[in-house]
């Protein structure tokens, strides 16, 4: 499987995770994003920190980031933004957990989490650091 083939299997798992929220593989600011009742999933490409054989992408590590956000109205407090958060990255962490149970394992690895750290006014936000780990 291609590391094209496993991102687009890992959009389809988590759309049915999020549904009726929004994962896209295209990033948007959440600006230009007009439905603010739901959250969105952006999942993208990071890189290749790590390759085995030269011609085999089946031994190879992929990164790949997932950012979780969605608007918040003004007043609300960082309790409650934290909590969007956590359970942005629970949604993540069931997506990790339940590899291979449905399908072929992608052999996901949760490597790094992000958090705003209360600091956008209007939305909440996490970004999550991910691999495909073959090696």
């Amino acid at each position: 499987m291609t590391p094209e083939d496993r991102i687009n299997e890992v959009k389809q798992r988590l759309t049915s995770l999020v549904a009726p929220n929004v994962v896209s593989r295209s990033y948007n600011d959440i600006d230009r994003f007009e439905e603010r009742d739901k959250a969105i999933y952006v999942i993208m490409s990071a890189g290749f920190p790590s390759f085995g054989s030269l011609y085999d992408e089946e031994d190879e590590q992929h990164e790949f980031m997932i950012l979780a956000q969605q608007y918040v109205p003004d007043g609300t407090t960082g309790e409650v933004r934290e909590s969007m958060e956590f359970d942005f990255l629970g949604v993540i962490r069931r997506l990790v957990k339940e590899d291979g149970t449905h399908n072929d394992p992608l052999n996901i690895e949760l490597k790094k989490a992000h958090q705003s750290r209360q600091q956008d006014p209007n939305h909440v936000w996490i970004l999550v650091e991910l691999q495909f780990n073959d090696l």
